[in-house]
């Protein structure tokens, strides 16, 4: 959890996490049901995108091995 304040990919995950979990599991929050039509295709983008994305970093590391490789 400590990681989640230093990290804005964490941080995010957490609070967005956290805000799905009160909008579908506080009986007395009914918020219309276009809000948590956005929210939750909002959820799931953002997470897609941040658990499918390469670190460039490591990317350009694995590139820089190979090329030494292949030579």
């Amino acid at each position: 959890m400590r990681k989640a304040w230093d990290d804005v990919k964490s941080f995010v995950t957490v609070v967005m996490t956290i805000g799905l979990v009160l909008l579908l599991f506080i009986p007395n929050l009914n918020p219309p049901t276009e809000i948590i039509a956005l929210y939750c295709t909002s959820y799931g983008s953002i997470m897609t995108y941040f658990f499918t994305r390469k670190n460039d970093e490591k990317t350009t590391e694995n590139e820089t091995t190979n090329d030494t490789n292949q030579e």
